[in-house]
């Protein structure tokens, strides 16, 4: 496989400044030789130890800097006319908001895998008080499994996982009749 050049370069650009300081901090703090050598070059060694943290603290940043980004990821599916694609973010609003349909769901929160050809769906909820959890579980279950198919068009629909975060509020008190 091929790397394309504006990979290399980005690999280049990353690999060098690193390599030089991790070079240059090695002969500042543990090789006295070679930092003499370097020192040579440079004049003075705490220019050098600068400019090695300096390019360190650069790559650094630049990778850190990257992993905030996240693709835009989208679910493709194939119409009568052509190929769909919907993105994962329109997806998981959409399923929260089939979420919020039902009074005893306090928040919801949901992550989307595809898995060979299936789209699962894992679901975080915090519940109010006094809900039938099991009953709520399945009933949300078929409606986003429903909801997504008939809305999205999306038919390849795995694993529905709901879980359960919190549950909120304060129980509801039973009436109690004191028998005489």
């Amino acid at each position: 496989m091929k790397a394309s050049p504006s990979t290399l370069s980005r690999l280049i650009s990353t690999l060098l400044p690193l390599l030089i300081g991790l070079g240059l901090v090695y002969g500042w703090l543990f090789n006295a030789k070679a930092g003499e050598f370097i020192a040579d070059i440079l004049q003075t060694p705490i220019m050098f130890g600068a400019l090695g943290v300096l390019l360190i603290l650069s790559v650094v940043l630049r990778w850190v800097g990257g992993f905030g980004r996240k693709k835009k990821a989208f679910i493709n599916f194939q119409s009568d006319d052509g190929s769909v694609g919907i993105s994962t973010k329109a997806i998981q609003d959409f399923i929260e908001r089939v979420g919020k349909e039902f009074a005893a769901i306090k928040s919801i929160q949901s992550e989307l895998t595809q898995k060979k050809g299936t789209l699962d769906i894992a679901v975080s909820v915090k519940v109010r008080s006094g809900s039938k959890i099991p009953e709520l579980s399945q009933m949300l279950q078929q409606r986003i499994r429903e909801s997504v198919r008939e809305s999205l068009g999306l038919e390849e629909i795995g694993n529905i996982t709901i879980k359960v975060q919190e549950i909120v509020g304060e129980p509801v008190k039973v009436a109690s009749t004191e028998i005489d």
